[in-house]
C-alpha cells in the first residue's frame, strides 16, 4: 500500500486549456482530448474548455473525458493558482499575452500549440501543425512539423481498411471544406466539378460548421447523377473509406487526408491556410491557392490528372504515408512528458 501510494505522488499534474476557435474549427478540441487521453493512463490530468456547447463538451465525453467548463481567464487562473500544475498545455484560439501572464506565475512550463497570437512568444514551447514555407525570422519557441498532428484511432482504423488504390467505378471525389467555408468554397468546387462532362460520383460533405445555405447546393445537386449531399458532424471522416480523391481546405483537413493516403486537391479558404507548408506537392498533393481565386480550368485539370494517371495518384499516396502520420501520437506523447517532467531544453531542441 505504501509503494502505491510513493507511485500515485509522483504523478505529475498536466492542465490543457482549450477554447474554439472559428478559423482553426473543432480540431484542436480532438488533438486536446486525445493528448489528454493518452496521457491520462500515466499521469493527473486535468482539461480546461472555454463555454462552447455541447458539440464541443462532445468531443472529450466521446472519450469518456470530462473537461472543466470556464467563463473567464480570471476564473481560470484561480482554478490553476489551486492546482499549481506542472505542465499546462493550450490549444485552440490564439492567445493574448495577458493570459499567458496571468498563468506564468502558478506553472514552471507552458506549452502551446499553432498559437499564432502574441501569448504564444510566451510559451516555453509552440509546437505547430500549420507551419509555413518561411522559416526565417521564426521564433526560438517553435517546433514545426507534421508531427505536431494528433490522430484519431478512427482515421489510423479507416487507414488500415483501405484495400487499395484503384478507382471506383465512376471514381468518387469528396468534396470537404471544414472550419466553416467562408467564402463558400464548396458551392464553387461543386459548380466547377458539374461541367466535368466524365461519369463521376460525388459527395458533398456538410458538417455543423457549415455557415451557408444548402439550398443552392441541393439544386446544383439536382441536376447531376451520381452527386448528392452528406451532412453530418463527422461528414468527412465517414466518406473517407470510400473516396478516390478528397478536394479539401488547407489546415488541418490534409492531415486527415494524408492520414488515411487520398490523393487530394487542396485549396485555402484564407491567407491564413495560403501559406500553410502542409498540403503542398512535396508531401502528395494537388494545390491550387486561394480558394476564391480559383479557375474552373486549373480545378478540372487536377481532377484530371489524378485520374488519369495511376502513377500521379500512387505518388501522391506513398509520399502521405512516406510522412507516418499514423505514429504522430506517440511522439507528441513522448515531447509532452518530456516537458512535465523537465526532460527537455530548448536550446537543444
Amino acid at each position: 500500500m505504501h509503494n502505491e501510494l510513493s507511485v500515485n505522488t509522483l504523478k505529475k499534474k498536466i492542465v490543457f486549456i482549450v477554447e474554439h476557435s472559428l478559423i482553426k474549427g473543432y480540431y484542436p478540441l480532438e488533438r486536446t482530448a486525445i493528448l489528454a487521453k493518452l496521457l491520462s493512463a500515466e499521469e493527473n490530468i486535468y482539461i480546461f474548455l472555454k463555454q462552447k456547447g455541447p458539440e464541443a463538451i462532445e468531443i472529450f465525453t466521446d472519450l469518456q473525458l470530462s473537461p472543466i467548463l470556464f467563463d473567464n481567464y480570471d476564473e481560470l487562473k484561480m482554478q490553476i493558482r489551486n492546482l499549481e500544475p506542472d505542465l499546462i498545455v493550450q490549444d485552440g484560439k490564439d492567445t493574448l499575452v495577458e493570459q499567458i501572464e496571468q498563468l506564468r506565475p502558478y506553472c514552471k512550463t507552458i506549452v502551446h500549440f499553432d498559437d499564432f497570437g502574441e501569448g504564444g512568444q510566451l510559451a516555453d514551447c509552440n509546437i505547430v501543425a500549420l507551419y509555413e514555407e518561411t522559416r526565417e525570422n521564426t521564433a526560438q519557441n517553435i517546433l514545426a512539423g507534421t508531427y505536431a498532428f494528433a490522430v484519431k484511432d478512427t482515421l489510423k482504423t479507416i487507414a488500415e481498411e483501405r484495400v487499395s488504390n484503384e478507382l471506383s467505378n465512376p471514381p468518387h471525389i469528396v468534396v470537404a471544406y471544414e472550419d466553416g467555408d467562408e467564402n463558400n468554397l464548396t458551392y464553387r468546387t461543386l459548380r466547377h466539378l458539374t461541367q466535368l462532362q466524365i461519369p463521376l460520383k460525388i459527395t458533398v460533405a456538410i458538417d455543423r460548421e457549415y455557415r451557408h445555405s444548402v439550398e443552392d447546393l441541393q439544386m446544383m445537386v439536382l441536376s447531376r447523377r451520381n452527386t448528392k449531399i452528406f451532412k453530418d458532424d463527422q461528414a468527412l471522416e465517414k466518406l473517407l473509406q470510400e473516396a478516390d480523391i478528397v478536394i479539401c481546405n488547407a489546415n488541418y483537413t490534409p492531415y486527415k487526408v494524408a492520414t488515411v493516403g487520398i490523393p487530394c486537391i487542396t485549396a485555402a479558404q484564407n491567407e491564413r491556410e495560403l501559406n500553410n507548408a502542409f498540403p503542398r506537392e512535396h508531401n502528395g498533393f494537388i494545390h491550387l491557392g486561394l480558394g476564391r481565386k480559383m479557375k474552373q480550368s486549373n480545378i478540372q485539370n487536377a481532377v484530371m490528372e489524378l485520374l488519369l494517371h495511376e502513377a500521379r495518384r500512387e505518388r501522391a499516396v506513398r509520399k502521405q504515408f512516406e510522412l507516418e502520420i499514423t505514429d504522430n501520437n506517440d511522439v507528441l506523447k513522448s515531447l509532452l512528458l518530456d516537458f512535465a517532467y523537465e526532460r527537455h531544453n530548448m536550446v537543444h531542441l
